[in-house]
């Protein structure tokens, strides 16, 4: 391959072959040169340089300078140490409230200073502070209390919270919504009581409100602004009660199924979810305090049943004339609670043809008994004696009881006795209806002359010994009896209690934690008494 030298370059004002060449134009890519006229001024050569320097990544200028500037309109809001309608203002809270003394000497509280705050229209409530309207201010005393702060345990929490949720509910019922409260003005008195030290910023429901922020608290409707809702105040008490039982603000994203999982509370991780859920989904303070009431519903009532008998020991007795019987009813499920306890003792009358049939058959036809009272049971039970004894001779003394929930009912005819131990007492809530104990009441006779008389055991009135419901014939209470956990209900026939020396008794009932241990007790002392007749103990405690 054949080389070929570059070419000359020519120089400017060269002559080549006689001719001479002009001078070399600049490179196309060369700015022209801008006359002086033209040029730019340098403040504009900067910003362009700035332009460049944005579209330039990495690029890094120094030649821009921040200049602050001053505020020339004077701050007119007042300041601390200002004095306002009489009162010097101290230290300042924020959000126009002040610490103040109070023009009245009355020592300090606290001062707002902003025009025509909400709170100043609503009814009074006990959460609620008082205040004192002034000139262009609100005075309202400083509570005194510790903040209410997490965590805490949710049987200690949902007490306080479920008083802000009536207070949310009496705004509603006024017209108003809750849109903001100082979470560290939620004070525990010395009485353990929640107080508000700040009234609570609120608006009329349907007006326009203006957004606010408070991070972990304000409902995302408040932080954009719109009409007031009723349901933005369960989201604000929502958020305050998952920081009191978590310790933690809620977060910005909200809290998650598996954060409210977590507390640990039941009943509580779905309260709040549906208290922090979007305001079309939330729940309204109506049916926050339905759900408050659901939660807080206790558990049903519960009991136990203990029951023994025995034959006795004298040898004229061969068969137990005695019955006892009890049945449970109890039912525990989401919107229904209903626990039912029928139980009832029958001594069947010595000396007649058929006293265990007499017996027995009452015990069933109480049990069994549809009729609408306690009065309408036991005369069930004495149509279903007559009917099982078909014309022999027969009858029975009788106890019954019913426990629906808390409240019992009583039935009695005879000498059969029940007794209700609590709060370390006993008194026996049946009247005898024999013989000697009408010759008791009357002073015709001494307790202790009646304890050993031979008369004692005729009976005045039976089951088996009229067939028509009489008046007044069947023993009532005046009123249902409430059962308080730990309460006990004792029937036995009179082989226990005619046996049993009555202190040794009500020592049992108040002492003896075993219900099975007591009848069994009981039956055991009328044994080493010589039991001369059917003896039977049934023993009921509410456990819960």
């Amino acid at each position: 391959m054949t080389e070929f030298p570059d070419p000359p370059v020519a120089a400017p004002d060269t002559v080549i072959d006689g001719i001479e060449l002009a001078p070399a134009e600049p490179p196309l890519s060369a700015e022209p040169a801008l006359p002086a006229a033209l040029s730019l001024p340098a403040l504009d050569i900067q910003f362009a340089d700035a332009a460049c320097a944005e579209q330039s990544p990495g690029a890094v200028l120094d030649d821009l300078e921040e200049e602050v500037y001053a505020i020339t309109v004077p701050d007119a809001s007042p300041q601390e140490g200002d004095m306002v309608a009489g009162a010097r203002l101290g230290q300042d809270l924020g959000r126009g409230w002040f610490v103040a003394a109070d023009p009245a000497g009355d020592g300090p509280g606290l001062l707002y200073v902003r025009p025509a705050p909400g709170w100043a229209d609503l009814a009074p409530h006990r959460l609620l502070p008082r205040w004192t309207a002034l000139d262009g201010a609100y005075l309202v005393p400083d509570t005194a209390g510790e903040p209410v702060t997490g965590p805490l345990p949710a049987a200690e929490a949902l007490p306080l919270w479920t008083e802000l949720a009536r207070l949310v509910f009496a705004l509603e019922k006024q017209g108003y919504a809750l849109t903001d409260l100082e979470p560290g003005g939620l004070l525990r008195t010395a009485g353990s009581e929640l107080r508000l030290r700040f009234p609570p910023r609120v608006a009329r429901i349907g007006e326009e409100i203006e957004p606010l922020l408070r991070e972990g608290y304000t409902p995302p409707e408040v932080q954009s602004g719109g009409p007031a809702q009723a349901v933005s105040g369960v989201y604000l008490l929502g958020a305050v009660l998952y920081c009191w039982l978590s310790g933690q603000p809620l977060p910005p994203e909200g809290a998650s199924a598996l954060t409210l999982s977590g507390l640990r509370a039941p009943g509580l991780p779905q309260l709040l979810h549906r208290a922090l859920a979007p305001a079309a989904e939330r729940l309204t303070p109506t049916a926050l305090m339905d759900a408050l009431r659901q939660l807080g519903r206790t558990p049903a009532a519960s009991y136990r049943v203990a029951a023994a008998t025995t034959v006795g020991l004298n040898v004229d007795r061969p068969l137990n004339e005695d019955a006892f019987g009890h049945h449970l009813r109890q039912i525990d499920a989401e919107g229904a609670q209903v626990t039912c306890l029928r139980a009832c003792v029958a001594d069947g009358m010595g000396g007649m043809a058929a006293g265990e049939v007499a017996s027995r058959a009452a015990v069933e036809g109480f049990l069994a008994s549809t009729a609408p009272d306690m009065v309408g049971w036991v005369w069930e039970a004495n149509a279903a004696l007559l009917q099982a004894l078909n014309g022999q001779d027969g009858g029975c003394a009788f106890s019954g009881v019913q426990i629906e929930g808390q409240s019992l009912q009583l039935g009695h005819v005879g000498d059969t006795r029940a007794y209700h131990a609590s709060d370390g007492e006993v008194r026996q809530l049946t009247q005898d209806h024999s013989y000697v104990a009408a010759m008791v009441a009357n002073g015709m006779m001494t307790p202790e002359d009646a304890a050993s008389s031979p008369e004692r055991n005729k009976v005045l009135r039976s089951l088996g010994s009229v067939r028509q419901p009489q008046e007044y014939y069947v023993q009532t209470l005046d009123a249902p009896l409430a059962l308080v956990p730990g309460a006990r209900v004792l029937l036995v026939s009179d082989g226990v209690w005619g046996e049993v020396p009555e202190q040794a008794l009500r020592d049992l009932l108040l002492t003896e934690p075993d219900t099975q241990q007591v009848v069994d007790a009981l039956i055991d002392l009328a044994l080493d008494a010589g039991a001369p007749d059917n003896a039977t103990a049934l023993l009921i405690e509410r456990v819960r």
